[in-house]
């Protein structure tokens, strides 16, 4: 299992698309940006209980923009820093409370569409899709470091979707 300090060390050492990536035709680019405090994530998260990998990730870096397409912007993931995270996990509770459980952290967006990247309380990494209910949802991995280690692996392709046979 990859650590979630390792895989984003590995964004922002390799900032562009892994050479693997071949069949996304964007110019794509990562930045991480330095850790969140103990005091920012507890000032946007002050209830208890956050997952041990979501703090591992903000001390490791407080936001981060993957495989973001250069050119349009629209392609890559943002990983929401903690304020924006509660804010965003706070909208989608209201907006739509049959999908999120309690416990569920909105985590990162996906640039170019609705989807959303939600931890669950017992740390499954969940793709949101817009329009569909959680029966609908994609499992992406069953934890934040596998989720970064195959996002990476994958060069910034949604390998939690099926492909079309041909």
């Amino acid at each position: 299992m990859a650590t979630i300090e390792a895989a984003l060390t590995r964004f922002r050492d390799h900032p562009t698309s892994p050479e693997e990536s071949s069949s996304n035709p964007f110019k794509l680019s990562s930045t991480v940006h330095g850790p969140a405090t103990p005091a920012e994530i507890e000032q946007a998260w002050p209830e208890a209980g956050l997952p041990e990998q979501l703090v591992e990730a903000w001390t490791t870096a407080r936001e981060a923009r993957l495989f973001e397409d250069l050119d349009y912007g629209q392609w890559g993931l943002v990983l929401l820093a903690p304020a924006a995270s509660a804010g965003r996990t706070a909208k989608e509770r209201g907006t739509r409370p049959a999908d999120f459980k309690p416990g569920d952290i909105v985590i990162g967006e996906f640039l170019g569409d609705q989807e959303l990247l939600v931890l669950t309380r017992g740390g499954r990494v969940l793709v949101a899709l817009p329009l569909d209910g959680r029966s609908d949802w994609y499992v992406a991995a069953d934890d934040l470091g596998q989720f970064l280690d195959a996002y990476w692996r994958h060069g910034g392709d949604k390998f939690w979707e099926p492909r079309a046979v041909s």
